[in-house]
């Protein structure tokens, strides 16, 4: 098959993207450009260096920030069965604030947002859970705030993050330190202009001033993440020791505190646990007069679609009920549905609206006396529904990337998945176990829909095991989470008439799904690197019985924790085929932080050499720069380049985030990037769709001045046509000139390039084309191609031969 050839606009020597170039964080003119390089190479098709594997380009699904529900997968409904609640989470117990929830990001706030400096005194105790607990103080918003995370990161350390705009990050030292289970902690804030001093039992554990759009005023409040705690001996003080709150706040019970929901209307509404009909809870409406009901915004809406959905309902509403669809100003479309009787009915609904609307609210209503009960409100449009229940403009994203594999569930939510609540009928699925990065979900798409979109995208599917740790799971003690893996890999590999296999046939697959990769759980650093060997153990040998013929991921380093990978390496790498390691890079090092992570690999690599499973291969199964500027493109393009240098050793990656809605409170450093209406490429994704587009399965020798550019050659499985991959990191434009050894001439070349001009410089959903691959002219003269590389740039020549 000819591969395609651009052919090019010539850009001048100096060229317009130069000029808008920048150093560092900062713009650049032209007459501060760094000199200009002037760089030659040649490639030799003829040796070969590594082959490369395609699963290098493999991409990570995680079911976080509406990344699945009301996102790939094309529910619209958000938070449809009402689990996302304050019901049973804060509470008061006599002179106590308890937290019952295993929620992240849980947090209660109280005071006034006008205070500004003030000393915050409490006491905490950790009852359960996998971290600490939260202290929050000059909070205004929920994204501006600061918090002192005390046992976080898997419990490992105190350190204070800062919320601010679209996302939070950790500012100052942080403190090596754990907070133990069932022990009461003595804690103090000081905040006097922008300096912030922290005790925890009477030790100073920080003392740190921000110099950077401090937070100068904010109310206080406690929170936790993945854990249970309680409160007391809340006081607050001016610096002149005057008291400005003391005791516990008031804590709202049984009101309508439901995340996307909103009440209007005459009546009342309540989160009601009791009878729900599916999960822990639903929502009770009450009214003696007048018009009461439930409202959504952020639909969607195209005219000419039909939109077909249902809820569940009971109690008694002698008017019936109204389903309806509106904007600022006019109802668009509704519908009336008979009134419910004393037990769970379900009542079904199409919309057809006539005119389109970007953001439509949704309404449930009922007129009247009424004390009804809902649940489980769904909606999606028609034609999605046809087509797989998939978004369609996402799905595109994801195929056009050309995922060869893709790992899923997570990450975090691996681990305490499972997997059994997310199959069946929609209605009767339970929602997760954890609320995680603002997302509690509720299981619409679980593997069936999982085994369809890799087949949709034309991706080999990998699964991730929960293992049932403890500071993920809390019933690790008497749940059986081997015999659950060995039920999944028999419903998705077992013959129809297994028992699992049964189950998957009467969902409408009788065909086994023949899922090849697997992985024991994630990030299982908190259970310690002796205790995951064992689970290690106790599982793979189990998981091989089940099906020969599946290759098995154990959990390797975090960043650069070489130790962590020698002791997997050195007890399980004859249980294993892939060692999974993670790596998130500080986007300010877009330019060296792919070559250390590259000397970490081979690093690794000489590990696995020596030991008694020298074909282990390293899966890079979580990576990427934070942030979505064009920081993270440059960053991409040599990380991507180091994983196909290492190719000897390394098969698999998969960056994170895959996709991301744009009202997350963190990780802005997604892929995918979407609201209700449309999508953006972020930087990341540019880069990675351009290296995909031009894989090749060889690595060849290339020659010349490799310290000034991050290059790569590559020939194709013919040979015929070859690939040079660049990123040029450097404030100054580079000269290139490009020679086939001795005996091979080019006959064509072109190149795109990705060069958008400053570090800054992203997509947005306003803007999604800012950051994009264009065509630039490479000359062929005298049998040598020579091109203009601008500064902060990435782009890949393609050669015929």
């Amino acid at each position: 098959m000819k591969a395609r050839i651009h052919k090019m606009i010539r850009i001048p020597l100096i060229s317009m993207i130069t000029l808008l170039s920048v150093l560092s964080l900062g713009k650049i003119s032209l007459a501060q450009e760094s000199s200009p390089l002037t760089v030659s190479y040649v490639i030799d098709p003829e040796r070969v260096l590594n082959r490369i594997d395609e699963k290098v380009y493999g991409h990570f699904f995680e079911h976080i920030y509406h990344s699945a529900n009301g996102g790939l997968w094309g529910e619209l409904v958000w938070n449809r069965s009402f689990e996302e609640n304050t019901a049973g989470q804060w509470k008061i117990e006599g002179d106590e604030i308890v937290q019952a929830g295993m929620g992240t990001d849980q947090r209660f706030l109280f005071g006034d947002p006008a205070w500004t400096d003030y000393e915050f005194t409490l006491e905490a105790m950790k009852t359960g859970g996998s971290e600490g607990f939260l202290i929050l103080f000059r909070e205004t918003s929920p994204r501006a705030h600061y918090w002192y995370n005390l046992g976080g990161w898997n419990n490992e350390r105190h350190q204070l993050e800062k919320g601010q705009g679209q996302g939070r990050r950790t500012v100052g030292p942080s403190v090596r330190e754990r907070i133990d289970t069932g022990k009461w902690y003595r804690i103090k804030v000081r905040c006097e202009g922008n300096r912030i001093q922290i005790w925890l039992d009477d030790k100073q554990v920080l003392d740190y001033t921000d110099t950077r759009s401090p937070h100068l005023k904010g109310r206080v409040g406690v929170g936790t993440w993945a854990t249970q705690a309680k409160f007391r001996n809340l006081k607050v003080t001016s610096l002149d020791r005057s008291v400005l709150f003391q005791g516990l706040p008031s804590v709202l019970k049984q009101s309508f505190e439901v995340k996307h929901w909103d009440l209007f209307g005459s009546g009342t509404a309540e989160v009601d646990q009791h009878n729900p009909f599916n999960s822990n809870c639903s929502i009770r409406m009450k009214s003696d007069s007048g018009s009461t009901g439930l409202s959504q915004t952020n639909f969607h809406l195209q005219a000419g679609e039909t939109y077909v959905g249902s809820f569940w309902t009971r109690g008694s509403a002698p008017n019936g009920l109204i389903i309806r669809l509106v904007n600022e100003n006019d109802i668009i479309v509704e519908q009336k549905l008979d009134a419910p009787g004393r037990e769970w009915e379900e009542r079904k609904f199409e919309l057809e609206p006539e005119l389109s609307e970007s953001n439509a609210t949704l309404q449930i209503i009922v007129d009247g006396k009424t004390d009804i009960v809902i649940d489980q409100v769904s909606i999606m449009p028609q034609s999605w529904k046809a087509e797989g229940g998939f978004r369609p403009d996402l799905l595109r994203a994801v195929a056009h990337i050309e995922p060869p594999i893709i790992r899923w569930p997570g990450g975090c939510f691996a681990s305490p998945y499972r997997w059994k609540d997310g199959i069946g009928p929609q209605h009767a699925r339970r929602v997760t176990r954890r609320e995680l990065w603002d997302d509690l979900d509720i299981n619409s798409l679980g593997t069936d829909e999982f085994i369809e979109l890799c087949r949709k995208v034309g991706a080999e599917p990998l699964i991730v095991v929960n293992i049932g740790t403890p500071q993920w799971n809390l019933d690790a003690d008497t749940y059986d989470f081997l015999q659950d893996a060995l039920d999944w890999i028999e419903y998705c590999n077992g013959p129809a008439d297994s028992k699992w296999g049964k189950v998957r046939t009467a969902n409408g697959h009788p065909e086994p799904f023949n899922v090849r990769y697997w992985e024991i759980d994630n990030e299982t650093w908190g259970m310690g690197v002796e205790n995951y060997i064992a689970a290690v153990k106790k599982f793979a040998p189990a998981m091989r019985h089940a099906d020969p013929s599946i290759k098995l991921a154990a959990c390797g380093s975090g960043g650069f924790d070489l130790r962590w990978n020698q002791q997997v390496i050195e007890d399980c790498a004859e249980l294993i085929d892939y060692l999974s390691i993670h790596h998130y890079e500080n986007p300010d090092r877009f330019a060296e932080g792919p070559y250390n992570y590259e000397r970490f690999i081979q690093r690794t690599g000489e590990v696995i050499a020596a030991s008694k499973n020298p074909k282990l291969k390293i899966y890079c199964s979580e990576w990427n720069a934070q942030s979505t500027d064009w920081r993270t493109g440059l960053y991409a393009g040599g990380v991507l380049n180091a994983f196909e240098r290492c190719g000897d050793v390394f098969e698999i990656g998969g960056p994170a985030l895959f996709l991301r809605h744009v009202s997350a409170s963190a990780w802005d450093n997604a892929f995918i990037n979407f609201d209700q209406s449309s999508w953006f490429p972020a930087p990341n994704y540019v880069v990675m769709q351009l290296w995909r587009q031009h894989y090749a399965p060889y690595r060849i020798l290339i020659e010349g001045d490799t310290d000034d550019l991050n290059i790569i050659a590559t020939k194709s499985q013919d040979g015929r046509t070859l690939y040079v991959k660049c990123v040029n990191p450097k404030p100054s434009h580079a000269e290139v000139m490009l020679k086939l050894a001795d005996g091979h001439t080019p006959v064509l070349a072109g190149c795109r390039l990705v060069a958008p001009g400053s570090l800054q410089a992203r997509n947005t959903l306003e803007r999604p084309g800012v950051v994009r691959a264009e065509p630039v002219t490479v000359r062929i003269e005298n049998g040598s191609m020579h091109f203009t590389l601008p500064a902060l740039s990435a782009g890949v020549v393609t050669i015929k031969r």
